[in-house]
Order: C-alpha cells, then structure tokens, then sequence
C-alpha cells in the first residue's frame, strides 16, 4: 500500500523542463549559423538559463522541503548503500532525490554554471563579444573561449545521457521518475527512508520566499548584461 504525496514544487517542474529546451536552443543558436541574429538570441537564452540556474541555487537554501540540497544531499556511506541496492535490484525509495540523484543534481548544476561563467568571458573576434570580455587579459579570454566551446559536448552531453540512462534504469525496476516530476507527486511507502526530512513545513506555497529568490537570481543577471 501507498499514498501518492505532493513533492516537487511548482517552480522546480518548471526548471526542470526548461533545462532541456533551452540547452537545445542554445546549442541551436550557437552552431546552427554564424549570424548576427543568432548570436542575439543565444546571448538572450544564456540570461534566461543563468537566471533560472542562480534561482536554483538559492531555492535549495530557502524552498520547498524537497528542494533543499540539505534534504537530499548524502555522505558517502549512504551513497554507497544506494548504490548497493541498485546492483541488487532493490533500490531503496525516496521521495526527494535517491543519494546518487542528489550528487547528480550538484553535478548538473556545477557543470552549467561553469558553461555560463566561461560564456561571460568568450569572444569570436568577429560578432560575439561576451558581457565581460572587455578589460579581461587577452590569455583569459582564450582560454575561457575555449573551454565554452568543447565543455558542452565534452561534459553537459555526457551527463545528460547518464541523467537519462538513470531515469530509464529507474524505470525499469518500478520507478516511474518522469510522471513524478510532471505531477509533483511521488508514492510514500512504508519503506520510505526520507519521509520524515520531508514533512512539509506548510501546505500554502512559499511566495515571499519564492519572490525573493526570484529578486536575487535576476539582479545579477540584469547588472552582468545591461549594467556592467
């Protein structure tokens, strides 16, 4: 027996499927054509994601129970015992993130950041000067350039499939992890191992705490690309 409970908030569904249509525009707009509109439009996503992503980021300070990085992130010896359970076929069940999820959660976001941060300082030389190459050494912004250029297909590609390879592996042994994050609902077991981090702390949505982490993802967004 099991009861279906709310978990994931409003806005995390929305993050989460945005993430895979912006980065396909953003690839689009970046190799599909050299023109000026183009590049306008990809400089024009890479704000909308580094808003989302800082969002995200404090969001797991100050959200929701589920989607507070201390709700699900794990040392070690529980990552192992996770991942004990997979090889057995017997996972064990989370309504927030498993421990390996949650290391997958940090790493996605690390990796995005990273692409964000090197696309500040990443030039052309022809029609596309990111919004921080000016007054940057010359050596830097080569570099940054780059690593811009090869991290995604070298690194967020990868993670990407093994983001999907888990879904599927989840899948296959009962989990239906993708109808979770479209209705924010997740059964709870009485094998549950994070049901009592969870307990939500008000059923109302947390809108002041919501729009300022809205406030604090946008301000740096609007000061890098129109104030700087």
């Amino acid at each position: 027996m099991h009861t279906q409970v709310k978990v994931w908030d409003w806005s995390l569904r929305v993050f989460h499927w945005s993430l895979p249509i912006l980065l396909f525009l953003l690839w689009f707009s970046a190799t599909q054509s050299s023109s000026f509109d183009r590049l306008e439009h990809h400089m024009i996503l890479a704000q909308i994601l580094m808003g989302l992503v800082i969002y995200r980021i404090i969001w797991g300070f100050i959200g929701t129970p589920a989607a507070r990085f201390s709700r699900f992130l794990y040392g070690p010896g529980r990552i192992g015992r996770y991942a004990q359970s997979l090889l057995q076929r017997q996972p064990q069940h989370y309504l927030s993130h498993n421990p390996m999820g949650g290391l997958m959660v940090l790493v996605l976001l690390g990796v995005l950041a990273f692409q964000l941060l090197t696309g500040l300082f990443t030039t052309d030389d022809i029609l596309f000067d990111g919004p921080l190459v000016a007054g940057t050494a010359r050596e830097t912004v080569r570099w940054m350039s780059g690593w811009h250029r090869t991290f995604f297909f070298d690194w967020i590609l990868p993670l990407i499939a093994l983001h999907l390879f888990a879904i599927l592996l989840h899948k296959l042994l009962g989990e239906g992890l993708v109808k979770a994050m479209f209705t924010g609902r997740k059964p709870h077991t009485p094998h549950t191992q994070d049901a009592q981090n969870l307990c939500p702390e008000s059923a109302a949505f947390p809108w002041a705490r919501f729009g300022l982490a809205v406030i604090l993802a946008v301000a740096p967004v609007v000061y890098i690309f129109h104030l700087s």
